[in-house]
């Protein structure tokens, strides 16, 4: 039966089907019955790869770093530069760098960088008050023209203290100096018969009016000294800023800020040593250092401040 079956399994594989292949084995082997079909095992179904769960997005949870929040010392510098900035420039027009305490008459004076003051509210008479006033407009005008004087005294027509350039100052008293001693020779001569010259007088004219040209110099080197101050200080506040929001410039720059800071501190401070190394000889001289000195000092420690606060909050970041 063994060769029997042999041959039934050989037409099942040619692809006849059960009745043929027991039909032609038949043929050959009579007593040859087909065996009943066994079961197959049933196929398990491939493995099919389980859909991978995809996970629920969680919230991502950041954790404060060193590096994170508000950068108080980038803030400090901010706020340090720009109050520099602004005083740096109130000083530049400050009109009270020199002030002199009031006379016996209640009159007094201050100088700025190019200015003049001459304050006559300490005068309680007012006819002595409005001469006061007239001599200063007369020496504070453009010229002592009568045009310029006219415009002044509109314009100071209701103050006690009238302010000028003082390189006009400078001029006009001068020439107003100068007018009174030639009147006081021509009278002098009239009254001996003689020709009289003030000789000392003139002398010590022109050279009171060369002190006053050293004070114009010296006010306006100063001046341009601060001026430079100012703008690095503005330069210094626009880097300081565009570092703490994280804006790059090009190659960086915005991170030299604080070097730009203390260089325009620098400035300030020299903007002082010039003006006051380059004023005439002081001595007897009734004016000290007031206000505009010392607002454009503050303004400079402010400038440095700042400059110090970038440079310790850069190595606390990088250490």
């Amino acid at each position: 039966m063994t060769d029997a079956q042999s041959y039934y399994d050989g037409l099942i594989s040619q692809g006849y089907t059960p009745d043929q292949a027991v039909t032609y084995t038949q043929q050959y082997y009579p007593d040859f019955q087909a065996a009943p079909a066994q079961p197959a095992a049933p196929i398990s179904p491939a493995a099919m790869p389980a859909p991978a769960v995809m996970a629920t997005p969680q919230p991502m949870v950041s954790t404060p770093s060193e590096e994170g929040g508000i950068d108080i010392m980038a803030i400090a510098a901010v706020v340090c530069i720009a109050l520099a900035l602004i005083l740096s420039a109130v000083g530049q027009f400050n009109g009270s760098w020199l002030n002199s305490d009031a006379d016996e008459t209640g009159q007094s004076s201050s100088s700025g960088l190019r200015t003049v003051t001459l304050d006559c509210s300490g005068i309680t008479n007012e006819t002595t008050q409005l001469a006061c006033m007239q001599m200063g407009i007369s020496i504070l005008s453009e010229g002592m023209t009568n045009a310029s004087i006219a415009e002044m005294t509109e314009k100071f027509s209701e103050e006690t203290a009238v302010t000028g350039s003082m390189s006009d100052y400078c001029t006009n008293l001068y020439d107003y100096t100068i007018g009174m001693i030639t009147l006081g020779e021509t009278m002098t001569s009239a009254a001996t018969g003689t020709t009289v010259e003030f000789t000392e007088e003139r002398t010590n004219a022109t050279a009171a009016k060369t002190s006053c040209d050293e004070g114009v110099s010296a006010g306006s080197t100063g001046g341009i000294v601060l001026w430079v101050g100012t703008v690095v200080a503005l330069a210094a506040l626009v880097f300081a800023i565009l570092g703490m929001v994280g804006v790059a410039l090009p190659g960086g720059i915005e991170s030299h800020g604080k070097w730009v800071s203390l260089a325009s501190g620098v400035l300030m401070v020299l903007a002082v040593l010039v003006w006051y190394l380059m004023l005439p000889s002081s001595e007897g001289s009734t004016m000290g250092a007031s206000t505009g000195v010392f607002i454009t000092v503050f303004a400079a420690v402010l400038s440095i401040v700042s400059g110090v606060l970038g440079i310790v909050g850069g190595m606390s970041k990088s250490s």
